[in-house]
């Protein structure tokens, strides 16, 4: 993945971020696994990662960090409005525990 950034680590935080978006943006598109928070949660902290040729593994370290604290708050957040939701959803059905 290339990006221009002047700051390396910046550019390995957009990078994981655009990824996360891809993924949300497949989970919303199919949607069923939209009652299962827990594999929601699961799958957005296991790909929020990215890899940028020629940045340093410290400023892949460093980005890395950086977008799963931006990241954190909006899963909690989701967390608290899924099981507010939780009554209204009906048993989920089975899933093969990953998602896209």
């Amino acid at each position: 993945m290339q990006a221009a950034a002047t700051n390396p680590a910046t550019a390995v935080t957009l990078a994981a971020l655009v990824k996360l978006v891809n993924l949300l943006g497949a989970e919303l598109t199919v949607g069923k696994y939209r009652e299962d928070i827990d594999l929601v949660e699961r799958c957005v902290r296991a790909k929020l990662f990215a890899h940028i040729d020629g940045v340093s593994a410290s400023a892949h370290a460093e980005g890395v960090a950086l977008a799963h604290s931006l990241v954190e708050p909006v899963l909690k957040d989701l967390r608290e409005r899924a099981q507010r939701l939780a009554p209204e959803i009906e048993a989920a059905p089975a899933h093969s525990g990953r998602l896209h």
